[in-house]
C-alpha cells in the first residue's frame, strides 16, 4: 500500500479517537449523580429540617405515642420566681387549747358510758352517768333539806305572829327573834350551796335539789366547761372528739378521776425547725404576716407521683430557746383545719375526721431568694445526664402529618429545688418558644434508642 494512504488512515483514526473522548468527558460533567453520599444526604435532611438528624438530637413521636405519654409543653416567658427555702416540719395539738379531759365531778360508780372513742360530742351531751357515793356530797345534800325545812318552820311561826305582834296582842320582840332565827338558816342555807358547788355539783343541779327537796343519787357528765380558746360561732362550732376513754360501767372512782379524754382540732399548729442563720428570714416573714406555703404528704422525683396538699399558714410565733441537742429553733404556724369526713356509727351516733392530723409530717416552703423575668420550669422538664443538663424543645415546620417533633436544647441552670428550675435567658432558649414539662427523661430515652437502632435513617427516630 501506497505510504501516503497509511497516513492518511492514521489521521482519520486520529481525530476519531479525540472527538469520542471529548464527547465521553462533557456527558460526565453534565449527569445528574445516581448515587450520593452519605455526606450529601445528610446535608441536604438537614437543610430541609433546620437540624442534624444522624447526630441524635432529635426525636420524633407519632400524635399517638405523644397523647399517651401524657406530654405537657409550655411556651416561654419571662417570669418572678421566688425560690423557696424547704424545711420540715410536723402537725402539733396547741398546749392548753387542743386537749380537754373529763374528770369525775364526784366519786361515784358509773352507772354507765354514753359515748364511743371516735364520736363527735357537744356541750350538753350527756358523756357518762354516775351513781353518787361520795359521803360528803350527801350529807351537804342532806344538811341543805335539814335547813331548808327549818327555815319553812320559822316563816311558817313568822307569818303566825306578825298579825298579833302589830295589833299588840303578844311582844313585838318574840316575832323579831324568829326574823333573826331565819337570817341564821339562810346563811347556813348558802353555806351548803356553797359547799355542794365545791364539792362538784353544778348551780342547776343544787337548784334541783332545792326546787325538788329531793337528793341528788345520780347525775349525768356533760361538757359544761370548755377551753377558753373553743368559743363557738354558727360558723366554727365547738365540736369535741372523743380519743380515749379510760373507764367502764360499774367501776368505783373518787372526785377528780380521769374519765376521757377529748380533743378539739379545729385548730391546730404546724411546727417548723430552722437554723439560726434563717431566724432573721423568719422576723421579716412574721413582721410582714408573709404566708408560708405548707406541703402535706410524701415527695417522690416525678411530678405526676406527688400527692401534695397545699395549703398556707402565717407564724404564730418563733421559740425564743434552741434545742440543747440539735441547736435549731422552733416556730409555730397557726393551721385551721378542715373536716374530711363525718360518718355514723352502729347507734346513729356521728364520728369525725379531720383532715390534718397531729405527728402529721409537712414540707414548709419559706419563700427567700427572687429571680426576675427569667424562664421557670417544673423539675421535671430538665434532663440530667453527666455533665449535660439539657431540655426538650417542639420544633414546627417541616414535620410529617401526624408527628411532632422535639430537639435537645443544652441550657443553663441559675436555680433548682424540690419542683422548680430557673434557666438562664442568655442560652438557646428563646421567648416564644415551646419546652416540654413532663416526662422529658422519656423522650430522652426514646431519643437514645432511635439512634442506636439506627433510627436517624430511614424512620428519622419516629415512635409507634
Amino acid at each position: 500500500m501506497p505510504r501516503t494512504i497509511l497516513l492518511r488512515i492514521a489521521l482519520f483514526l486520529s481525530i476519531a479517537v479525540a472527538i469520542g473522548l471529548i464527547g465521553y468527558f462533557t456527558g460526565m460533567q453534565n449527569a445528574p449523580s445516581s448515587a450520593p453520599t452519605a455526606e450529601t444526604a445528610e446535608e441536604e435532611h438537614e437543610d430541609d429540617h433546620g437540624h442534624d438528624h444522624g447526630s441524635g438530637e432529635v426525636v420524633e413521636l407519632t400524635d399517638s405515642a405523644f397523647n399517651n405519654l401524657k406530654i405537657a409543653v409550655k411556651s416561654m416567658r419571662g417570669e418572678t420566681y421566688v425560690a423557696p427555702l424547704t424545711i420540715p416540719g410536723e402537725v402539733v395539738e396547741i398546749p392548753g387549747r387542743s386537749s380537754f379531759t373529763v374528770a369525775a365531778p364526784v366519786g361515784g360508780n358509773i352507772r354507765s358510758v354514753n359515748v364511743d372513742v371516735g364520736q363527735l360530742v357537744h356541750l350538753t351531751d350527756p358523756l357518762f352517768k354516775l351513781d353518787i357515793v361520795d359521803e360528803p356530797v350527801l350529807s351537804a345534800q342532806i344538811d341543805l333539806l335539814d335547813v331548808l325545812g327549818q327555815i319553812d318552820v320559822t316563816q311558817a311561826e313568822i307569818n303566825r305572829l306578825s298579825p298579833l305582834a302589830q295589833s299588840g296582842a303578844i311582844a313585838g320582840k318574840a316575832a323579831l327573834e324568829f326574823e333573826y332565827t331565819e337570817q341564821k338558816l339562810q346563811n347556813r342555807k348558802d353555806a351548803r350551796i356553797q359547799e355542794l358547788i365545791a364539792r362538784g355539783l353544778t348551780p342547776g343541779q343544787v337548784s334541783q335539789v332545792i326546787e325538788q327537796r329531793k337528793l341528788i343519787k345520780q347525775l349525768d357528765v356533760l361538757l359544761n366547761e370548755v377551753p377558753r380558746d373553743a368559743a363557738s360561732s354558727e360558723q366554727d362550732p365547738v365540736s369535741f372528739v372523743v380519743e380515749t376513754l379510760e373507764i367502764h360501767p360499774g367501776m368505783t372512782i373518787p372526785r377528780g378521776t380521769s374519765l376521757a379524754r377529748l380533743a378539739d382540732h379545729r385548730y391546730l399548729y404546724i411546727r417548723g425547725e430552722a437554723f439560726e442563720q434563717d431566724v432573721p428570714r423568719l422576723y421579716e416573714l412574721e413582721a410582714n404576716h408573709v404566708p408560708i406555703e405548707v406541703q402535706f404528704g410524701h415527695s417522690h422525683e416525678h411530678e405526676a407521683d406527688r400527692n401534695y396538699a397545699t395549703r398556707t399558714a402565717e407564724i404564730a410565733y418563733i421559740d425564743n430557746h434552741a434545742d440543747e441537742t440539735t441547736g435549731t429553733f422552733y416556730f409555730y404556724l397557726r393551721l385551721k383545719n378542715e373536716v374530711a369526713a363525718d360518718s355514723l356509727l352502729l347507734d346513729q351516733s356521728v364520728t369525725r375526721q379531720w383532715r390534718f392530723k397531729p405527728g402529721q409530717r409537712v414540707h414548709l416552703r419559706l419563700p427567700m431568694d427572687k429571680y426576675e423575668d427569667q424562664f421557670v420550669l417544673p423539675r421535671e422538664a430538665l434532663v440530667e445526664e453527666g455533665v449535660e443538663t439539657f431540655v426538650f424543645q417542639q420544633v414546627f415546620g417541616h414535620v410529617e402529618p401526624g408527628m411532632k417533633e422535639f430537639q435537645k436544647v443544652p441550657v443553663e441552670v441559675i436555680h433548682r429545688d424540690t419542683n422548680t428550675v430557673v434557666i438562664s435567658r442568655d442560652g438557646d432558649i428563646r421567648l416564644g418558644d415551646t419546652i416540654v414539662v413532663t416526662h422529658a427523661y422519656q423522650l430522652y430515652l426514646e431519643m437514645l434508642s432511635a439512634a442506636g437502632s439506627g433510627g436517624g435513617g430511614a424512620h428519622h427516630g419516629h415512635s409507634h
